[in-house]
């Protein structure tokens, strides 16, 4: 049977954008970035991940926490820039004070002694867990931990260079004008290679290709082997994986990529990457991100030209190859799966 795509309102409508970031983002693992920068104590990260604004730290414990970056007093943001370092989080509004471990430790001026209950005015946790040299936030404390929720991804990931013995290039962000599942639902097929990224189709022997599900569809992954010049960049063999619902990355013998995939609005998402590389030359650096950020405009063009047919009113709905987008369909049935278990 010939399987439609979702209704296009999941695409444009505000009340499926904040139930995909409840039901979907909320309860999955997300990207929060690299290791690095976060190795010494009361070194802290901060950043906005699928609309709330978090922070992680290394408490003088040596442990890695993650919070809501929100002061319980009047919702203030505590921490403000990218990075830092701090003995205690103090609030720019009123002073709340905040040891590494989240709890409040002063609140100036409030009021006669012992009338705030400080124990219970502790900052809002947000669950950390490493991999791969990589730190992910989690919303759910219902949601499995980060070992289980990768699946077979790590042992995927194996045989090739980890983050840690390849050195860290950078960062870069883009936002579009597309929903993320139009995003997504375009990361999972490669029936649109040969028209949308002429580069990196010439550098792929696509008979020596793969894609393949893991974990019930919600981890799709090609086995890539790659042919002509640009080989010399990514090794002969690869892997290009996307985890349900927002990490995607790609592993080879001289490089790793990490991208964060989130939802900004109905019509609007984020992609974040971080870069890997080993052994290449200043200007074979420069030349794979500059690829990077040109595979990114080319999905995030052709999703922008989809998205604005959906929002024109003409297309309602419309028919998936079996053949080419078999991952696809899965992908939108755990869309499904999870909005109408929630």
């Amino acid at each position: 049977m010939t399987k439609t795509l979702l209704p296009v309102s999941w695409y444009i409508d505000a009340e499926a954008y904040q139930r995909d970031r409840t039901h979907i983002f909320a309860r999955n693992w997300s990207l929060f970035g690299p290791e690095a920068g976060l190795r010494e104590a009361r070194c802290w990260h901060a950043d906005t991940v699928n609309g709330w604004p978090v922070f992680v730290v290394r408490g003088d414990d040596g442990v890695l926490r993650g919070f809501h970056n929100v002061c319980r007093h009047r919702a203030a943001r505590l921490l403000t820039g990218e990075t830092g370092s701090c003995a205690r989080i103090v609030c720019p509004y009123h002073a709340w004070t905040y040891d590494l471990t989240g709890a409040l430790r002063k609140a100036p001026n409030f009021g006669a002694e012992g009338e705030l209950d400080l124990a219970g005015r502790g900052l809002f946790p947000v669950r950390v867990e490493c991999w791969n040299e990589l730190v992910f936030v989690c919303f759910d404390e219902s949601a499995p931990d980060l070992s289980n929720w990768l699946g077979s991804l790590p042992a995927l990931c194996h045989e090739f260079p980890r983050p840690a013995d390849l050195a860290l290039n950078g960062s870069f962000s883009a936002e579009g004008d597309c929903n993320w599942k139009a995003y997504c639902e375009n990361t999972v097929e490669g029936y649109h290679l040969p028209l949308v990224h002429k580069r990196l189709t010439a550098a792929v022997d696509r008979s020596h290709t793969q894609i393949k599900a893991y974990d019930e569809g919600r981890l799709v992954v090609f086995h890539v082997t790659y042919a002509g010049e640009d080989s010399a960049l990514r090794g002969n063999q690869g892997i290009w994986f996307y985890r349900f619902p927002g990490f995607q990355g790609v592993a080879g013998a001289r490089s790793f990529k990490a991208e964060r995939i989130e939802p900004l609005s109905p019509t609007r998402m984020k992609l974040t990457n971080w870069s890997w590389f080993a052994d290449l030359s200043a200007e074979e650096r420069a030349d794979s991100t500059e690829w990077n950020k040109q595979i990114t405009r080319e999905d995030m063009g052709v999703c922008e030209s989809v998205q604005r047919n959906f929002e024109a009113g003409v297309y309602q709905s419309g028919v998936l190859s079996p053949l080419q987008e078999g991952h696809l369909a899965r992908l939108q049935t755990l869309i499904a799966e999870a909005i109408n278990c929630a």
